[in-house]
């Protein structure tokens, strides 16, 4: 039977090993890619809240306590747990409406090399398979058929875990240590991660704009400034192609980017320029991605 899963990672790039020098393509295609991702990986990072130093010195803290507590250094235990009360008070005076307080902020990417054709050929594969009572067959190409960036970011809510601090701090005093062991370990299980999804065909269309826009406005742009802004334009279009392909849009928002890649090209062509032509597509990409993390519940 077809590994599916496999095999979209080779279908990807089975056109390359036509060439001569499809190894050498390979690797340049290869670095490309991954300074788009880590350009796409870099701006979702930057949506996110930063970490807090003050909560991110109380979390350390609490480890501080929690491994003096098992080193039986009770007082230093205290004392670290003093530290970490500290430090979120002043917090909390700085920023009273504060619920959460990130210490943490991670990000993972999964991008699917196949080309859209591919993705949705494979997309159609599992259709047929879970119509035929296969989930399990078709679940490895469901896994596949991704290109995104997680942001996780972990939180201390700042309602329970003061509190958690402080009453393992009572139970130190009360020479209960025990307790202040499990207190503790609870206030650590109540730090929050929140995830958002950001599909990388939208991130990477958004970076790809921006380097878009100066040529777009550039008035007597050379033949080579003109073949440069066009490459852009197709790499705007696989994008868009590949989003399409794995859903992450619905129909009518997919359609109305289309039609202004088409407008976009009236607008550029034959040296044409001016100001705030990729405003409408920008605001288009802003919009499906906000759509989207709604969807997935962030």
């Amino acid at each position: 039977m077809l590994n599916w899963k496999n095999s979209l990672m080779i279908l990807g790039v089975t056109s390359l090993a036509a060439t001569p020098l499809a190894a050498q393509d390979a690797a340049t295609m290869d670095e490309a890619k991954a300074a788009e991702d880590k350009s796409a990986e870099t701006q979702a990072r930057e949506q996110a809240d930063p970490a807090i130093e003050e909560a991110v010195s109380a979390l350390s803290e609490t480890g501080k306590a929690l491994k003096a507590l098992e080193d039986g250094k009770n007082d230093e235990a205290a004392a670290a747990l003093k530290m970490a009360i500290g430090k979120l008070e002043v917090l909390l005076t700085r920023s009273p409406e504060l619920a959460l307080a990130p210490v943490d902020v991670s990000t993972s990417l999964v991008d699917v090399s196949a080309s859209p054709a591919v993705i949705v050929k494979a997309r159609k594969e599992a259709l047929r398979l879970m119509k035929d009572d296969q989930l399990q067959l078709a679940r490895p190409i469901i896994n596949n058929l991704a290109s995104e960036v997680v942001v996780r970011t972990t939180s201390i809510p700042l309602a329970q875990y003061p509190l958690s601090l402080k009453s393992a701090a009572a139970l130190i005093k009360d020479d209960k240590i025990e307790d202040a062991k499990l207190v503790l370990a609870q206030g650590l299980n109540t730090l929050v991660v929140d995830e958002a999804i950001t599909p990388l065909p939208l991130l990477k269309a958004q970076v790809l704009i921006e380097s878009a826009k100066d040529l777009s406005e550039k008035e007597g742009r050379s033949d080579e400034e003109n073949q440069k802004l066009e490459e852009i334009l197709g790499a705007i279009d696989l994008q868009i192609a590949k989003g399409e392909a794995l859903q992450y849009g619905d129909k009518e928002t997919l359609s109305q980017l289309g039609s202004e890649m088409k407008e976009i090209r009236k607008s550029t062509g034959q040296g044409g320029f001016g100001s705030g032509i990729f405003e409408t597509l920008s605001g288009l990409f802003e919009g499906m991605g906000k759509d989207h993390n709604e969807a997935a519940g962030n």
